[in-house]
């Protein structure tokens, strides 16, 4: 899979969950996604998820940065 076809899959869950979301939090999402294809790195449906969380205000970027760790280490058992 190339690199805009990555980027724009990721823009593609976005826009599933646009209906939950003002649009200048889409637009700060929105700007994420491309910040993150710029390194090679593409958002999956959870780091939407996350995302869209942290906009709606139901938990903190710092909160979010924690449940990602916990999920690593659930799964791969990275510290």
């Amino acid at each position: 899979m190339t690199w805009e076809m990555k980027k724009a899959q990721s823009i593609a869950i976005l826009d599933k969950y646009k209906d939950q979301i003002s649009q200048e939090a889409y637009d700060r999402i929105l700007w994420v996604i491309g910040n993150q294809a710029i390194e090679d790195m593409f958002m999956d449906e959870q780091g939407v998820k996350d995302l869209i969380r942290v906009e709606n205000g139901e938990i903190t970027t710092d909160e979010m940065v924690e449940e990602i760790k916990q999920r690593y280490q659930k799964k791969w058992g990275v510290a």
